[in-house]
């Protein structure tokens, strides 16, 4: 008796749905007059489809399963339905990202394999919690978004919008260039443009990041500022606002990029204090609480002449405790030309209440030279910062200089959502990306590389060799946990 009802629960699992041949088509139906965004959500929901199954997406004919998308107004800011209908099923959004996110939450719970594409399970509606989910991209240093075949980034741009996230930021970095004519910077203005604009197409924000004293690498010697008051990373072409000219230079440089980046509608522009800016000049110093203010508030008045509608964030990046009370002194004298503050890690109340965003560091910790070790899943880690914080953020852009934390961000994007655990992510993730299957298996792997993360170092065997950073601890103090 014994064999029988295990053939028959073995015979009744083979049946079961999840394991059933799949769908070899896929009949993909759009709203009425679809605008160019919902066009582009489903082309981004075939191409998931057919690279990741033999299953065709069609839009004409008759299929196994059909798949009708719609704007539902109702359901919540960017949230989404998903619902059985006859034949297949139905994605809803409340909007064009409601929309996006709501094929995202349907393909990672899809099925793809035994020939072809399993329709997913899950069936609710959903609602983000946060308002800002984005991610920043560190286009530089020759990482994954410098250097990659620009439609592999637009392609990554795409599939972390079906996660959630509905801003991508960037840095135009122009200290490489010798001004705006420079012909490396009119390329590499061409490449942050293709890369937005893939996010524009799909609904999402675009945030450009700019430094309060940015300059190229020709800028005016007698305009430079004093380097004294750096804080990690330091340009020698940076530009004292307090100098005769210097504001004016200033912007005249940041209004340039404004009006290259005006297509893409900013939804937002920061403003940035340390790393790479600063001045240490006695009209200048302290710099987070003087020079940078007098300077972040001029940037930010011509970002919103130049792109309307725009909000400002205004980033707190390395500001020491005096820093802190003199911007809650600035803001509590008059209004707050700011809209929100960036802060990373801090439980303190903002200035005049304005609402926090974060700014989670996924790249670099512990890890040098960062980017050289393959995957680094942090998702132990980022739960801890992000309980800490979730109470009071407002949501964030987490640091990403490359694919290789891929499952970080997607763990904080689903914090940003609706605070989802990363251990219950992480499962969505394996079973997205690899199959339902080996969850347990790939999550045991995720486990170790993160309980053998740790500062690596080769003693005596990078003497002499030139480091891109050298402000990057070069030497660090002898210790274990420095070896490899």
């Amino acid at each position: 008796m014994k064999s029988m009802l295990y053939l028959s629960l073995l015979l009744g699992w083979l049946a079961s749905p999840l394991y059933a041949e799949g769908a070899k088509s896929v009949r993909l139906v759009l709203p009425p007059k679809p605008g160019p965004v919902v066009e582009n959500v489903g082309r981004v929901f075939a191409r998931q489809i057919q690279q990741r199954c033999e299953a065709k997406v069609i839009t004409v004919g008759d299929a196994p399963l059909t798949v009708e998308l719609a704007i539902a107004p109702g359901i919540g800011v960017e949230g989404f339905r998903v619902e059985d209908r006859p034949g297949g099923v139905r994605i809803a959004g409340n909007d064009e990202r409601g929309l996006l996110y709501g094929v995202g939450k349907f393909l990672r719970t899809s099925r793809y394999d035994q020939g072809g594409f399993t329709a997913g399970a899950w069936r609710g509606t959903s609602v983000p919690h946060k308002p800002i989910r984005g991610i920043y991209f560190a286009t530089h240093f020759h990482n994954f978004y410098h250097d990659a075949p620009v439609e592999e980034v637009q392609q990554y741009v795409e599939d972390l919008g079906l996660w959630g996230y509905n801003t991508i930021a960037f840095w135009y970095d122009m200290h490489h260039f010798d001004g705006v004519d420079d012909p490396k910077a009119v390329a590499f203005r061409g490449r942050l443009h293709a890369i937005c604009t893939t996010a524009r197409r799909i609904g999402l924000d675009v945030v450009p990041g700019v430094i309060a004293n940015e300059a190229y690498n020709n800028s005016p010697a007698q305009l430079r500022a004093d380097p004294s008051a750096k804080r990690g990373g330091w340009y020698d072409c940076a530009v004292c606002p307090s100098k005769a000219g210097g504001m004016e230079y200033i912007l005249s440089v940041l209004g340039g990029e404004f009006d290259w980046c005006a297509d893409l509608q900013p939804r937002y522009v920061w403003i940035w204090p340390y790393d790479q800016g600063g001045c240490g000049c006695a009209q200048c110093r302290p710099w987070g609480s003087n020079g940078f203010l007098k300077a972040a508030e001029s940037v930010a008045s011509l970002a919103r002449k130049k792109l309307p509608g725009t909000k400002i964030i205004l980033s707190t990046w390395f500001f020491d405790e005096g820093e802190w009370q003199g911007l809650a002194r600035v803001f509590a004298a008059k209004k707050p030309w700011a809209d929100y503050i960036l802060a990373e890690g801090t439980t303190r109340p903002m200035p005049a209440k304005l609402p926090m965003v974060g700014f989670p560091e996924i790249s670099m910790h512990n890890t040098f030279p960062w980017g050289g070790f393959g995957a680094t899943p942090l998702t132990g880690l980022v739960q801890g910062q992000w309980n800490r914080v979730k109470a009071t953020s407002s949501g964030g852009f987490p640091y990403s200089e490359g694919i290789y934390e891929d499952l970080t961000k997607v763990v904080i994007s689903q914090f940003y959502w609706n605070d989802q655990p990363a251990a219950e992510t992480v499962k969505e993730y394996i079973a997205f990306e690899f199959s339902p299957d080996v969850v347990a298996d790939v999550a045991g792997v995720i486990k170790t590389l993160e309980q053998n993360h740790h500062w690596r170092w080769w003693p005596g065997e990078l003497e002499g060799v030139k480091l891109d950073l050298n402000w990057f601890p070069s030497r660090p103090k002898t210790s274990e946990r420095w070896l490899a």
